[in-house]
């Protein structure tokens, strides 16, 4: 009996260990492309607001908040370097057929203030900072 205790304890301890933490990003800034090809300061319909938060699973790469998302219809994103290799950038990328249209998310977890920036399929772009709750 005492082993079995001892071993669910390990299992517990170890397996937790080895659990991604989810990122808590904060909205500092919201573009628009405009027609003439410039970013210009304003939300859309699908936008966040600015100082809002949003979670991606770090797993996943799902973002889960009220005015943004990359997960529409189902489609869920690929994830690139969840383990966070200081060397490369996270990213989540969903490509939406039958049209192509696409998210992506980059999250510069190796610099300080972890930096993120999120290309909406609607060509919305948003750019913030993140913790690593």
């Amino acid at each position: 009996m005492n082993r079995y205790i001892i071993a669910m304890i390990f299992f517990l301890v170890s397996s937790n260990s080895y659990a991604f933490k989810d990122f808590e990003c904060t909205v500092k800034q919201v573009y628009k492309l405009t027609d003439s090809g410039l970013l210009e300061p304003g939300s859309g319909f699908v936008t966040p607001d600015i100082n809002s938060t949003f979670i991606v699973n770090r797993q996943s790469g799902q973002i889960t908040a009220k005015k943004i998302g990359n997960s529409m219809s189902g489609y869920m994103p690929k994830v690139h370097n969840a383990e966070l290799s200081p060397d490369y950038p996270y990213r989540a990328i969903t490509i939406y057929p039958p049209y192509y249209k696409s998210d992506v998310l980059e999250i510069l977890h190796y610099k300080k203030g972890i930096p993120f920036m999120y290309k909406g399929a609607f060509h919305e772009v948003v750019t913030g900072t993140c913790k690593i709750n």
